[in-house]
């Protein structure tokens, strides 16, 4: 059965995506045929072989945009058939060719990362200038990375900020995790941990997962002033909580290395009890070798000291909790 989050997802996706087709081409993308209809129903009813079926029937008789693009998540997200990036990004680009702004971001990404083509960054740049010139605002920020990475251009960090800030400035999410990065990471003549923290945090107060993430690295490694170890794992627990998958090992590490309590010399039964849960979610979910192969080794030494009676509720937990993030 497919959880009800997933569903939810997937219809908020095609309210955002109707809201964000240009103008001049709404009525020509948005198809009401039957055949349209009855693929997000199934979608929402969560049969996604019938959904697959309607969306590819469309995409392929009517090229519909927005069926490319539909299909485009299903192998993007692996929404009842294996992931595969470099598929998704052929039909991502059809649906972009069709004027989908989210698809013409997503291109511009497959491009940057030579997904399904050669990396070519003048044609990343291109599908980023695109769908920020209709809305997708924080495709800027991507335009802007290629400035400050110099990836395909000639490096130009102060430009780089310059095209982020705008849509930062209006508060999109993501827009202000990009900035954030570019002061925490980005060029060195820009960078500014004080800036980086204000996006971050600014981002955090709307629940972003990875914002976070991002104050909790800070955090961790003493660039901010006046934080304690336990609030930064305050910040990863918060970014694992909301399904951010790279919280995941520093939350289990977080609480796996807290002070043992002082009357045994021990975890307490609350850290023990919570480093298990993430780290167990790190082995099933991180794509990081590293850090599987040192959650693994974390396990067994926990192993050693948890009660057996504890695994089958805490297995629960992050069976419920996995579950929940697909």
């Amino acid at each position: 059965m497919i959880p009800l989050t997933t569903m939810k997802n997937a219809l908020l996706i095609f309210l955002c995506m109707a809201m964000l087709l240009p103008e001049e081409n709404a009525n020509a993308q948005t198809d009401n045929t039957q055949i349209m209809k009855d693929a997000q129903a199934a979608l929402a009813a969560g049969d996604f072989e019938k959904a697959f079926a309607r969306y590819h029937a469309a995409a392929n008789d009517d090229k519909n945009a927005l069926a490319q693009f539909s299909l485009g998540l299903f192998y993007q997200n692996g929404w009842g058939r294996t992931v595969d990036k470099a598929i998704a990004c052929q039909w991502f680009e059809k649906a972009a060719q069709g004027g989908i702004p989210t698809a013409q971001h997503l291109t511009g990404i497959c491009f940057e990362e030579g997904m399904h083509r050669p990396a070519d960054p003048a044609a990343a740049a291109n599908w980023f200038q695109k769908a920020a010139q209709v809305g997708h605002t924080h495709s800027y920020c991507h335009l802007g990375n290629l400035y400050m990475t110099g990836k395909g251009f000639p490096k130009d960090p102060i430009k780089a900020l310059e095209l982020c800030h705008p849509a930062a400035q209006q508060g999109a999410i993501p827009a202000q995790i990009w900035m954030g990065k570019f002061y925490l990471q980005g060029d060195a003549t820009i960078q500014d941990i004080q800036k980086a923290y204000r996006w971050f945090e600014a981002a955090a107060q709307k629940q972003s997962p990875e914002a976070f993430y991002y104050l909790g690295i800070i955090m961790d490694k003493g660039l901010s002033p006046g934080h304690t170890p336990q609030k930064a794992r305050q910040m990863f627990e918060q970014a694992a909580v909301l399904k951010y998958v790279p919280a995941y090992f520093q939350t289990g590490k977080h609480f796996f290395d807290a002070k043992p309590d002082s009357a045994t010399n021990q975890l307490s039964a609350e850290n023990l009890a919570k480093a298990y849960v993430w780290l167990s979610a790190t082995v099933q979910r991180s794509e990081n070798p590293e850090e599987i192969h040192a959650a693994k080794e974390m396990l067994q030494q926990i192993l050693a000291v948890m009660p057996a009676t504890w695994l089958a509720e805490l297995d629960h937990k992050v069976a419920q909790h996995l579950l929940e993030n697909h």
